[in-house]
């Protein structure tokens, strides 16, 4: 009896299975089995299609909004290098993305054909296999557009979650191991590789001495008095010269004047100088300058630490240090990253539009170097919604847009139209930085909530049919699974070797990124002990977001 008033509250108020599967599902996707964690989403899911054996009823508006919110941020996030990509030096990461894409997309329809799969069913297959959640959305949103009972598509839409179930785990755990292997098979030896590419681009041996090319160490302000009567008169910029490092002077205090030095300022004897630098300069400099003193008022500079977005085109596509020669006088690189994804601080890291670099030093000069190169990446709690609700208004338009060629329907669904308006507010706010902000917090919110309230709305609605579907097409799905996950990821591996002949660990990073496969690139990081995989990750990740969730609607119409 109480079973059964249990399983009636839960028809009447399917919100409870909705909370419980994020609730549960999150927390499962933390615990690791042997080293492997399943993740949140799948996990989800998995939780979902068991509590949907109560047969509940959940209203499809609840996907819609989570999806759209989901598929809108991930545009939004990866639109500046989408669209920057197509004029700049990455023309090889979009032919490799393409290749990977239509690789997987023909895989797939052999895959479902000859193994009869109907089109949930192997678009469910492509989603999980390739690990991209985002091909359930649009393939449910071309499912919708059939015609077809009501039953028949509420069939479909479960053979999507089911199979998605299924192939899902080896897709990702699967994929790791591939990327652990592969490279051995072909004799790559990742760590050579990459300090190779860490050398070139710092331009010296990369493991020789930390400290000769830092700017990822926290520098020191100290103040000293000026008796090397070698100084006297010259110019500040002259001191600066004699320090191989990276060492500047804020500050010059002349009896109670403090004075804001130029290039040109000279040096008077008893002067009080502030010098920021690292500390292997900074133990040169008494010998230098003078004796090292303590003055409250230059103690007291305001100092200042300072992610910039990058965005102004006379930086865009230069070396770090000429960016830094040119205009970072006085401020020192913590860190680098693109798309959320750490680089190497080195000379001749090529900075990209949207890429992000954290700075300290004193204010002044922190807010010039901002300035000059981009936009400051204050903390903030506001994100803007009216571009967010905007952004998905005019998406939905579009995805509900339907285009013929020949007597196959063609549209972008809710999905694809969502994302191409996330595309494009992304790329716009990197030239508006006025507008349109959506603080990190916010973006970790709308991409993991709004999946997996999709996912739990997903699995809920396909669990009276998943244990059928189980039975019938386990197995089969399973294997097909395991070769939709591989051989596109093991042809485009040979594609770039012989034909692009991209640096090894440039191409592993560029794969990971067409597949959509993160939890491989940070495999990859800790095989090269090394960020520099993430060079080739971020513009094939951009376009494998958008190609992919494509293919979830081509999918449909093709099976």
């Amino acid at each position: 009896m109480i079973l059964h008033d249990i399983v009636v509250l839960c028809r009447n108020h399917p919100e409870i299975l909705i909370f419980l599967s994020i609730g549960i599902g999150y927390y499962i996707g933390k615990l690791k089995f042997f080293g492997f964690s399943l993740g949140s989403t799948a996990s989800v899911l998995l939780t979902a299609l068991v509590l949907g054996q109560m047969d509940v009823t959940v209203t499809p508006l609840i996907k819609t909004v989570a999806f759209a919110f989901f598929i809108f941020t991930i545009g939004y996030k990866v639109g500046p290098q989408f669209f920057g990509s197509l004029k700049k030096q990455g023309f090889s990461y979009i032919i490799i993305s393409i290749f990977f894409a239509v690789v997987a997309l023909i895989t797939a329809v052999i895959l479902g054909k000859l193994l009869g799969f109907d089109k949930g069913t192997t678009a469910g297959l492509m989603s999980g296999a390739l690990t991209q959640s985002s091909i359930i959305g649009t393939a449910e949103g071309a499912i919708h557009k059939l015609s077809l009972s009501a039953a028949q598509k509420g069939l479909l839409e479960s053979n999507v979650a089911v199979a998605y179930a299924i192939t899902y785990i080896f897709g990702v755990a699967g994929l790791i191991l591939f990327y652990k292997i592969v490279p051995r098979l072909l004799k790559i030896n990742l760590k050579e590789e990459a300090q190779k590419l860490e050398t070139k681009l710092s331009g010296k041996i990369a493991q020789t001495d930390p400290d000769d090319f830092s700017w990822n160490t926290r520098p020191n302000l100290r103040m000293y008095r000026v008796t090397n009567s070698e100084l006297i008169n010259k110019p500040t910029s002259n001191l600066e010269d004699l320090f191989a490092g990276k060492l500047t002077i804020e500050k010059i205090k002349r009896g109670l004047q403090i004075i804001d030095p130029e290039p040109d300022t000279t040096l008077n004897l008893n002067d009080i100088v502030a010098v920021v630098g690292y500390r292997k300069q900074i133990i040169d400099v008494e010998n230098t300058i003078g004796t090292e003193v303590f003055d409250q008022t230059l103690e007291a500079l305001p100092g200042e630490l300072l992610k910039i977005c990058v965005l102004k085109k006379e930086v865009e596509g230069k070396t770090l240090s000429s960016i830094m020669a040119d205009y970072g006088h006085g401020c020192f690189v913590l860190d680098i990253t693109r798309q959320g994804h750490d680089l190497s601080v080195a000379k001749n890291t090529i900075v990209h539009k949207g890429d992000s670099i954290q700075v300290i030093g004193m204010e002044k000069d922190i807010e010039a170097f901002a300035k000059n190169i981009g936009h400051p990446e204050r903390q903030t709690k506001i994100t803007d919604l009216v571009m967010v609700g905007l952004g998905c208004f005019l998406g939905t338009l579009l995805g509900l847009a339907v285009i013929k060629i020949g007597e196959i329907p063609l549209t972008l669904g809710v999905g694809g139209g969502v994302l191409l308006a996330g595309l494009f507010f992304g790329w716009l706010r990197s030239y508006r930085p006025t507008f349109g902000q959506i603080p990190d917090s916010a973006q970790w919110v709308f991409t993991s909530l709004g999946l997996n309230l999709f996912i739990a709305c997903v699995g809920l609605t396909a669990g009276p049919r998943a244990i059928e579907a189980l039975k019938t097409q386990g197995i089969s799905l399973f294997l097909a699974g395991i070769a939709l996950t591989l051989i596109p990821h093991f042809l485009s591996l040979l594609f770039g070797k012989l034909f692009l002949k991209l640096n090894p660990v440039l191409l592993l990073g560029a794969l990971t990124g067409a597949g959509t496969a993160t939890p491989s690139l940070n495999v990859l990081k800790n095989e090269c002990d090394s960020p520099t995989p993430a060079l080739g990750y971020t513009i094939p990740y951009a376009f494998g977001n958008f190609i992919l969730t494509i293919w979830g609607t081509i999918i449909v119409s093709l099976m």
